[in-house]
């Protein structure tokens, strides 16, 4: 199982979903200077869920992130201080940094 950072207060600049490879991948801007931008990136995917509601108001803020393991995987979840719960069901969950 993959611990993630605290990713709580970072901005979530971008969704990216690789339908050919099942890759999807979010861009976070984290504001530490040692690692600026963190890149998690889900394995095959076998469903994404990206509801942009905003029930809580306007926000591109990350409230949590998570990683359960389930039977046949993992779950990816990341709370957005708008209230939207983003869901990826996916073989495994991998972290990447960018200067």
């Amino acid at each position: 199982m993959i611990s993630l950072p605290d990713l709580h207060d970072a901005t979530l600049k971008s969704v990216n979903f690789e339908w050919e490879t099942a890759i999807a991948r979010l861009r976070f801007k984290t504001g530490v200077a040692v690692s600026e931008v963190a890149v998690v990136e889900a394995e095959g995917v076998t469903s994404l869920e990206c509801p942009r509601l905003l029930p809580w108001g306007p926000s591109n803020s990350v409230n949590t992130t998570a990683v359960e393991e389930l039977a046949d995987g993992q779950l990816l979840t990341v709370e957005m201080q708008s209230g939207d719960v983003l869901e990826i069901h996916c073989r495994g969950v991998v972290l990447k940094r960018e200067s």
